[in-house]
């Protein structure tokens, strides 16, 4: 189990997470809150649509049954007046003998219209086509009719025998002969049927027309509605009350389910099995938590081994970086991703003394406790000899035999450990049985350190370790890892190995320590992508700086860089020189560095101001070391590529032969980019 897992275990043990606080979800959240929102929300969505039927059928239905009772009305009206033939005399209506009217009011006849009135409640007139020639005063058309008899009243209480229908109306009777609905009587809305009348000739004369206000219709359509809707509305209620009760039901056996959930998360098992007395898909749930449960109390025991194991290792590791903060002669970094069980691998570095530094990385065989606790007794027993003053091989002979002592699981440790000596680079290492590190140079560069490795710890008593022995020259890095980093898979089942490892390293081994190890941590999760990690990825990286040493007797001078100081970087030069009795014959060849570094900076450095060089001159007792210091533009003069010195000079391209030069001279070349500063640093060796 990996430390967030552990972690959020110790969290909800500790009540500390918001859900055990609370033993429940905000009401909001809740699935009994959210079922009854959407039971209110379908009850009024249908209350909304059915509403909207209801009125549209109900409307329609009172138009029809008004269209029906004002087509009995027109019957009724011609009983009234008489049935005989319709016909004009002289702009005047007649049926039959008897004068309807010819527009003006003493020549109305009124009496059936106003008896109809009285009995119905409806209202009624009849019109007369008006000739085309006929004066009116006001703007009308030929088919326009004008009110002759009727109700001597308009709905709003007017006298309106002798005006015009309204245009609208007239244009529809004068195209179809009827017209049915809505119409604008003298300023007020009455729901009207108008039909022509007709002589015995089959020619349009007049109209008869009857009319109920419309507020009798709303009236009517408005308490029916109302009706309606109150009916739907009290079944819509009993429908959701019922559905309600059916879903608390089954909400609450989903909420005595989350409370043994909720016992569970929090560590607390209950004694007795989840029973929700429920025979549907519940019981198939009620099964799975009940396997659920017991399935966790076990990993709940492996989880506590898991968590202490994981301790264990994390808590052994030195994790505090920068390491050494007061030391510049190196640099060190690691880091370790545990997989999801705990694993063997560790690492570890300290100082033997002040002038040797140790390193370890190893990775014991197996997972869980036994092996973290196996990794604690080998990590201890290696520093506790090594800081004895031991060499490496004598450090894993003596180690091997305390570990196979009662090794009874068979468990085993691969292991590296190397011994720097901080003062000439020499780098003292035993291998058993573990992968092989990588050592980078100074152009960044990185290779494999082969070397034969020898039998892993605690495989078989008796063991003697042989060690090797290499220089790192300054500037030099270390690289050490445990498989994990070249065995992560990918989704098409492809290791990392050892190849892309060298890639990125080559790509990437110059910058600095913590971001080479964050970046390859990177690389490889780019290159596993959704595979999950097996093993535990153990790195760390040492680089050594050699040009740190004797830091305090370095002699240091800034200059103006400008070529015509030349002469006093050369006598401070050779002045240091002689003073520290350096040999004569390297004093021409460091002059001719000098020269060439000096004038480049001089020339290039500071291509739009003026700018200083700082050089520092230190004497060993093998060697002198020279580090030009510049706040000038970035440049990097180990990056260009070295001249073809095989071509005549009318071939070759211009520039590096300087730089050439300097490397040819110099026994070591090395730059760094540092606080907005160039520093390139040049060692001679006397022999």
């Amino acid at each position: 189990m990996n430390e967030n897992i552990s972690l959020y275990s110790k969290k909800f043990r500790m009540g500390e997470c918001s859900c055990v606080k609370e033993n429940k979800v905000p009401r909001i959240y809740s699935i009994r809150f959210r079922i009854r929102a959407v039971i209110l929300i379908i009850a009024v969505l249908l209350l909304v649509a059915v509403e909207t039927t209801v009125t549209r059928t109900v409307e329609q239905t009172v138009e029809k049954i008004m269209v029906s009772r004002l087509e009995g009305d027109i019957h009724y009206i011609e009983d009234l007046i008489g049935e005989s033939a319709w016909h004009m005399d002289n702009g005047a209506l007649y049926c039959g003998e008897t004068l309807i009217g010819d527009g003006r009011e003493e020549n109305a006849y009124l009496d059936p219209f106003l008896e109809m009135e009285q009995k119905t409640g409806t209202f009624s007139y009849t019109f007369v086509r008006c000739p085309d020639d006929e004066p009116s005063g006001e703007e009308w058309q030929q088919g326009h009719y004008k009110r002759v008899s009727g109700s001597t009243l308009s709905p709003n209480g007017k006298k309106i025998i002798g005006t015009y229908m309204d245009k609208e109306v007239a244009d529809e009777l004068d195209a179809t002969g009827v017209f049915l609905g809505p119409a604008n009587v003298v300023g007020r809305m009455v729901f009207c049927l108008y039909h022509t009348l007709q002589d015995t000739s089959g020619d349009d004369i007049g109209v008869i027309v009857v009319g109920r206000d419309i507020d009798e219709i709303n009236n009517i359509s408005r308490n029916a509605v109302l009706v309606l809707s109150v009916v739907v509305l009290l079944l819509v209620l009993a429908v959701s009350v019922a559905l309600n009760v059916l879903i608390s039901r089954w909400i609450t056996k989903l909420d005595k389910a989350n409370h043994y959930l909720t016992d569970i998360s929090t560590g607390v098992f209950p004694e007795e099995p989840l029973d929700l007395h429920t025979k549907d898909e519940l019981s198939v749930m009620t099964s799975c938590i009940n396997e659920m449960t017991a399935s966790l109390k076990e990993k709940e025991r492996i989880a506590g081994e898991l968590e202490a194991g994981a301790n264990i290792q994390r808590y052994m590791l030195p994790g505090r970086f920068p390491a050494f903060p007061e030391r510049d002669e190196f640099d060190i970094y690691a880091r370790m991703v545990p997989a999801r069980e705990v694993g063997g691998d560790f690492y570890d570095f300290f100082l033997v003394d002040e002038q040797h530094l140790a390193v370890v990385i190893a990775d014991v065989s197996g997972k869980g406790v036994p092996a973290a606790l196996f990794m604690a007794t080998a990590k201890m027993l290696i520093k506790n000899h090594a800081q004895m003053g031991m060499e490496p091989c004598d450090v894993f002979t003596a180690v091997n035999k305390l570990l196979c002592e009662g090794n009874e699981t068979s468990t085993f440790v691969t292991a590296w450990m190397g011994v720097l000596d901080l003062a000439d680079g020499t780098l003292k290492y035993v291998n058993a049985g573990h992968n092989p590190p990588l050592i980078g140079r100074n152009d960044g560069s990185f290779m494999y350190l082969k070397s034969r490795p020898a039998l892993v710890l605690a495989a078989m008593d008796g063991i003697v370790y042989k060690q090797n022995e290499l220089t790192l020259q300054p500037g030099e890095r270390v690289f050490l890892y445990t498989d994990g980093v070249t065995e992560a898979v990918n989704d098409r089942d492809e290791l990392y190995g050892t190849a892309r490892l060298n890639e990125y390293l080559n790509a990437n081994g110059m910058a600095p320590t913590d971001e080479v190890l964050s970046g390859l941590l990177q690389s490889i999760d780019e290159f596993a992508g959704t595979r999950e990690q097996f093993d535990d990825i153990t790195m760390l990286i040492l680089g050594y700086n050699k040009e740190y040493n004797n830091m305090a007797d370095m002699q240091e001078r800034t200059f103006e860089a400008q070529t015509d100081r030349l002469p006093e970087v050369i006598d401070f030069v050779n002045g240091e020189l002689e003073r520290n009795h350096a040999p004569v014959k390297i004093m021409t060849p460091i002059s001719i560095v000098v020269e060439e570094l000096f004038v480049n900076i001089a020339r290039y450095a500071y291509p739009d101001r003026n700018g200083n060089m700082k050089l520092g001159v230190v004497c060993g007792e093998d060697s002198v070391t020279l580090r030009f210091t510049d706040s000038g533009i970035p440049f990097d003069p180990l990056e260009k590529k070295a001249p073809d010195v095989t071509l005549k000079a009318s071939e070759r391209q211009i520039g590096g032969l300087g730089i050439f030069i300097v490397r040819k001279t110099m026994d070591d070349v090395g730059y760094e980019r540092k606080d907005g500063e160039n520093i390139l640093t040049v060692t001679k060796k006397f022999h």
